[in-house]
């Protein structure tokens, strides 16, 4: 069973700035050109599900910051 199996409904939803697993801020971010809102996003230091691309623009978007359509 893999990581994303693990990642309930809520945790989509929200997006954890800091991972829960090792307490880095980075993220590994998707490669494609147009990736999916529902990829996951995952840790840049081990790996853990950190939350989709949708829910780190929504967390974006309620700080204020603009995005290009």
């Amino acid at each position: 069973m893999g990581v994303e199996a693990h990642v309930t409904l809520m945790d989509r939803q929200t997006f954890k700035l800091v991972c829960e697993q090792c307490g880095s801020l980075t993220v590994a971010l998707p490669i494609e050109a147009q990736p999916d809102p529902c990829s996951i996003l995952k840790c840049g230091r081990c790996g853990s599900p950190r939350g989709t691309l949708q829910s780190l623009r929504d967390t974006s978007i309620q700080a204020g910051i603009r995005h290009p359509v």
